[in-house]
Formats: structure tokens, sequence, C-alpha cells
């Protein structure tokens, strides 16, 4: 009886800790956002009513911004250090230190203090670069913005290291509890990934202007100086994005060399695929437009003059070199590290979801353009000249997805054939299971379709319907996609089929019944001697790393 009020106290006790918490950290960060905006908006009328000469900024429009701005701070600001103190009362306690609330509001106004950074500091960058290019003062928003944005980048950096200094004397940074190990995870994967992303963007925009400034010259194009204004905004957004990127990455490389679990976190594991899948998509999507671009060109179909050729293909050309880089580097980054840390559950799941997802689009590019250009071939036999789009379409997005499909189809097919443990992981992992299934389902569903379209159609031939032709592009096409659809569902029918013919686990013979040469028992302990090895490395680089702690 006495336990179980115990365990009741306990337990209120906890749900009225989360409510304190839930209550004192939203508080807090909502008059923090508060701050920030009174801020933002002081700091800038002050500025442009000081330094900028507008009779807009004059009289009443001042007198009203800078009253609401003001008592905004004086309403918001003393909101947020009662709060911020009740929060800190208890830091002491190692419930409060490790709460995942605690977590997402420091986590959260880091990535304030970030955005705050960051806006501001593009356009100081942008506008400074505006004017290094020559460009017109009246262009740029000095002398005020200049004040403005240094004050408030310089804030939101004095922020981001105020948030920091207390996540590190919280003592279990990189350490944490299960949720606040998500919130850090979620919170550098995406800082990471939009960082990542604005750097990509910027790369790409500073290639295309050089490449657009080479066809202006080369055309004699009239107006050849006006790259000034977007160089600006694409050196801005590469030194922003490369700026968070490295900060982001160096920071939980740290943690990941520090403690090797970190490097199996499956979060981790995702943010390197979807910055792997970045890479690949930046460069495979616009080389089958350049490819398209070319067919279009050898059939003697590409429209327009030279420099509309030029014009369109530059888009496409800047995105290659960037995308290439990317997917080059994160793609070895990741086998480095699974290399180095070895996989757990959740991350080999977190491979064979990206695997299958990959194979997937490879297979949709392939299916989609086998049948553009099969209906090709047909339109030119049968109709003659339609046919040069639906071509230069099939044959680029074979070219794309069929190598990517092999590629991948290959590489899980050689797991899920392995007679041993991981050959029995991958065969009866749901990621490869979705995958064949429901390729099948849509083969099926594909092929319902199509075949009932002919027979029918061959049917109204041989009951003497008017106008219906067996000869005609349209029967065919349709011929066409039931021949694809079935080709591929033939083949995951067999990859479901080879699977099934393995015995389960429980149906396999005792290990004592199985009769093994002397060799065979050698291959056998020497494997298992190796693995055994291999994990008694990890865990005494974990224990010398408790040691170090």
């Amino acid at each position: 009886m006495t336990q179980a009020i115990l365990q009741t106290n306990v337990s209120k006790a906890t749900r009225l800790a989360a409510v304190r918490r839930f209550y004192v950290y939203l508080v807090a960060f909502v008059s923090q956002i508060a701050m920030l905006v009174g801020m933002n908006d002081l700091i800038d009328i002050i500025s442009r009513a000081w330094l900028q000469s507008d009779g807009l900024l004059q009289g009443a429009f001042v007198r009203t911004a800078t009253a609401r701005s003001i008592g905004l701070l004086l309403v918001a600001t003393p909101l947020f250090l009662v709060h911020w103190w009740l929060a800190q009362r208890r830091r002491t306690e190692l419930d409060e230190r490790g709460s995942v609330l605690r977590k997402l509001f420091l986590y959260g106004s880091t990535a304030a203090g970030l955005v705050v950074m960051l806006t501001n500091a593009y356009r100081l960058i942008r506008d400074s670069t505006w004017l290094a290019f020559g460009a017109p003062i009246a262009a740029t928003e000095l002398p005020a913005g200049w004040l403005h944005w240094g004050f408030m980048a310089a804030g939101g950096a004095g922020l981001i290291y105020f948030w920091y200094t207390v996540l590190g004397a919280d003592a279990d940074f990189g350490q944490e509890r299960s949720a606040g190990r998500f919130v850090r995870q979620i919170f550098l994967a995406v800082a990471g990934l939009i960082g990542l992303g604005i750097a990509m963007w910027g790369v790409r925009t500073l290639i295309e202007l050089g490449l657009r400034v080479i066809v202006d010259q080369a055309t004699d194009a009239l107006d050849v100086l006006w790259w000034r204004l977007p160089l600006g905004g694409a050196i801005s957004q590469l030194l922003v994005g490369l700026w968070l990127t490295h900060a982001t990455w160096e920071q939980w490389q740290e943690i990941v060399k520090r403690y090797a679990a970190e490097g199996r976190a499956v979060l981790r594991r995702i943010d390197l695929y979807i910055c792997v899948v970045a890479g690949a998509v930046a460069t495979l999507t616009p080389a089958a437009l350049l490819l398209r671009e070319g067919l279009l060109i050898l059939f003697g179909t590409g429209g327009g003059s030279t420099a509309e050729l030029l014009d369109r293909m530059v888009g496409p050309v800047s995105f290659i070199p960037v995308g290439a880089v990317v997917w080059s580097w994160y793609w070895r980054t990741l086998r480095r590290e699974t290399d180095a840390y070895g996989d757990s559950g959740e991350s080999a799941t977190v491979r064979r979801i990206y695997a299958y997802l990959v194979a997937a689009t490879g297979l949709g590019l392939l299916w989609v353009g086998a049948v553009e250009l099969l209906h090709a071939l047909i339109d030119a036999m049968l109709v003659g000249d339609i046919w040069h789009d639906p071509l230069a379409n099939g044959i680029a997005l074979l070219a794309v997805g069929a190598p990517i499909w092999a590629i991948f189809w290959r590489r899980v097919q050689q797991i899920a054939g392995l007679d041993d443990a991981a050959g029995v992981a991958e065969r009866d992992s749901w990621p490869r299971k979705l995958y064949l299934y429901g390729v099948a389902l849509v083969g099926a569903l594909v092929l319902l379709v199509t075949l009932a379209q002919v027979i029918y159609r061959v049917l109204l031939t041989l009951l003497g319907e008017p106008g219906i032709a067996l000869s005609s592009n349209e029967l065919a096409h349709q011929l066409a996609d039931s021949a694809v659809a079935a080709v591929l569902w033939g083949v995951h029918l067999w990859a479901i089929r080879h699977d099934g013919r393995y015995a389960r686990p429980a149906e396999a013979l005792p290990a004592q019944a199985v009769p093994l040469s002397m060799a065979d028992k050698r291959v056998l302990l020497e494997a298992q001697i190796a693995q055994l090895e291999r994990q008694l490395a990890v865990v005494r680089a974990e224990l010398a790393e408790l040691e170090k702690g």
C-alpha cells in the first residue's frame, strides 16, 4: 500500500513538473521572440530616421513606430527575465537539465539567434558586394541599412554564443538523454541541410552568372553589366550557407569523434543520405535535360536560335558541378562513417529505405523512359513525324533511370542472396517487402488495364465494329505499355519467389546436423573471430572515451 502511494506521488510530481516546464519555457521563448521583434523594429526606425533623408520618416510615423517598439520591449524583457530566472533556479537538478522541454527551448532560441544573425549578415554582405562591383549607392540601403543589419547580426551572434554557453553548462552536450539527443540531432541536421541548400544555390547562381556573361559577350548583348546585383546575392548566399554548413558539420563531427555511438545514430545517417540524394538529384536531373536538348538538336528539331539554345542550357549546366561535388563528398563521408562505426538496427533500416527508395525512383524513370521510347518508335513507323520529342524524352529518362535502378537493384540483390544473418535480415526487412510488392502491384494494375483495352479492341474488330483497326498506333501503344509492365512485373515476381526459397530461421537444420568439411569450419570460425574482434574494438573505444570523460 505504501509503495503504491509513493508511486502515485512520484507520478503526480512528474506531471506537475512537466506542466511547470511547459509554461516557463513557452513564455520565455515567446517573450524572447517579442524582444527580438521589438529590438529589430526600434533599431530600424531609429537608424532610418537618423541617417536616411526621407519625408515619410518624420513626425507622427516615427513617434508611433518608436512607441510601439519600446512598449513591446518594456513588456517582453521583464517577462523573459523572470521566466528564465525561474527556469535557471532548478538547473542543478539532473531531471531539469536533461528535460526535453529545456532542450527544445535552448535549441529553439539558438535557431532564433541564427535566423537573426544570418538574415542580417546576408543583407550586409549583399549590399557590400554591390558597392564593391560598382553598383550605384542608390541601389543599396546605405547607410541606415548597414547600421541596422550590423547591430542585429551582432545581437544574433551574441544570442547564439549565450545559448551555447548554457548548453555547455548543462554538462550533457553530446550525451543527452534519448529525447534531448533527438532534439539536438534534429537541430544540427535541419540547420546543416538549410545551410547546404543555401550554399549550393549560391554556387549554382555564380556559375550561371558567369556562363550568362560569356553568352552575352559572345552574342553582343546590349546590357553586359546586369550581373552586378545578382552577383551580390549569390556571393552572400554562398558565404552564409557555407558558414552554417561548416559550423553545424564541425560541431556534429566533434561529437562523433568523442562518442562512437553518435556515428551510428539514425538521424546522423538520415542527414547524410539526404545530402547524398540532394547531390545526385542536382547532378542527374540537369544532365537528363541536357541530354534531351542535345538529342532534339541531333534530330533537327531543336527550337530557337543559337543564343536561345545557349540561354536554355546555361541553367542545367550550372547545377551539374555543384551537385557532383556534394554527391561525391557526402557519399565518401557516409561510406567512411559506416566502415568506422558500423550499423545499428535503426541505421541499417535507414540504409535499406535509401537503397529501395532510390531503386524505385530509378525504376520509375526507366519504366516511363521505356514506354516513351517504344511509343516514339511506333509513331515513327505508323504516323511519321511526331516521334522526336517522345524519343528524346525516352532516351534521356532511360540514360538516367536504367543505371540508377541497375546499380541499386544489383546491390540489394547481392545482400538478399546471402545465406546468412545479413541475407535473412535483408529479405525480411519491410523496405524490401514494400518495394517488391509495391512494384508487383503497380505492374499488375498496369497489365490489367492495358491488356483489357487490347483484348477489348481485338474483340471489337473480330465482331466487325467499324472504325477499329488492329494496325492503329493506339493499340500498339497499349501493347508496348503491357510489354514493359510485364517485363518489370516478372522481374520483381521472380525476386519475391526467390526470397521465399530460402529456409526460414525456424525451419533451418540445427548446426550439428549439417556436415561441414574442415576447410568450411575453418572459414566459419575465422569469420566469427573477425566479427568478434571488430565488436571488441568498438567496445574498447567507447570504454576509453568514458575513461577520458
